[in-house]
């Protein structure tokens, strides 16, 4: 097969012919002859080694390879078209637009942005919440957090933090608890979001017997942390989302045992749009942030 970049403009006169239905209205789209559009199209048949068109009458018609091809050339154009647009849109409107899990946006990212916002009153957010189990697409977005081990192959990435779990409560509770085997008497509060939280952290802290663990389960893990500072229970905190918490004494750890997995939190981006201003400033700052 020829170099893709010696095909790209056969494959352009092949699209048009595909989508204007014809030879003679391909060539009008493209201002040119239509000599000049079957010249494109016999070399990309020669490139590719096979045969896309066949005639039908006067007309030509597609064959079976020709068919399966046109419609993912049309898909690839269609969203180079719309990376391309989305690129202008975001130099132009000074415009950021992020997809992020809900935990991670209340507790760690929006108490953060004000400082973003103060050295970039300019640029407008836009924040979307997903569900961390999703996978996070960057289709309508700029920009997205992840969680994984960073191995994204279609992305630029920052890495935010790891996974670092410890067990949290309000002050009032945290005389009870000495030891790991103290939390199996707590009311424990589980975030439906990561259910395996708790058995992870007991694991690591030599209990992976243990048997299924009552409590309270909540939606996700800012209604835990809410929910501990209150005094309902103990619950199992991400500890880069409590950071605030622990340092004003509204929570405070359980027992001082941390569990970590390989797993972190990373701000990925599209590699077309990374040299944005908006993107580049932002990553900028994310960088700096703790």
């Amino acid at each position: 097969m020829q170099n893709l970049r010696a095909l790209l403009s056969p494959l352009r006169a092949f699209d048009a012919v595909y989508r204007a239905k014809g030879v003679s209205r391909a060539a009008q789209l493209l201002h040119v002859t239509p000599g000049a559009v079957s010249q494109q199209i016999k070399l990309l048949e020669a490139g590719l080694g096979v045969q896309l068109f066949q005639r039908a009458g006067r007309e030509i018609e597609l064959t079976a390879v020709g068919e399966r091809l046109a419609t993912r050339v049309c898909d690839a154009f269609d969203r180079l078209h719309d990376a391309l647009g989305d690129l202008a849109d975001s130099q132009r409107e000074k415009r950021l637009r992020l997809k992020v899990p809900p935990s991670i946006a209340i507790r760690w990212l929006v108490p953060r942005l004000n400082g973003f916002h103060a050295l970039h009153p300019d640029i407008a957010l836009e924040i979307a919440t997903i569900a961390l189990a999703d996978d996070v697409r960057l289709e309508g977005a700029d920009c997205a957090i992840r969680h994984g081990m960073g191995e994204w192959a279609d992305v630029e990435l920052d890495h935010l933090f790891d996974d670092e779990f410890v067990p949290v409560c309000a002050p009032a509770l945290a005389g009870q608890f000495q030891v790991p085997g103290d939390l199996l008497r707590a009311d424990l509060l589980h975030s439906m979001m990561r259910p395996q939280a708790w058995p992870l952290w007991l694991g690591s802290a030599g209990l992976a017997d243990t048997p299924c663990l009552p409590g309270i389960a909540l939606a996700n893990a800012a209604l835990c942390y809410q929910a501990a500072a209150d005094g309902l229970g103990v619950a199992m905190a991400q500890r880069a989302y409590v950071q605030e918490d622990l340092r004003t004494g509204r929570l405070v750890v359980a027992v001082d045992h941390v569990a970590r997995t390989e797993l972190g939190y990373y701000l990925v981006c599209d590699p077309l749009k990374a040299a944005t201003a908006p993107v580049r400033l932002f990553r900028d700052w994310i960088r700096s942030v703790r």
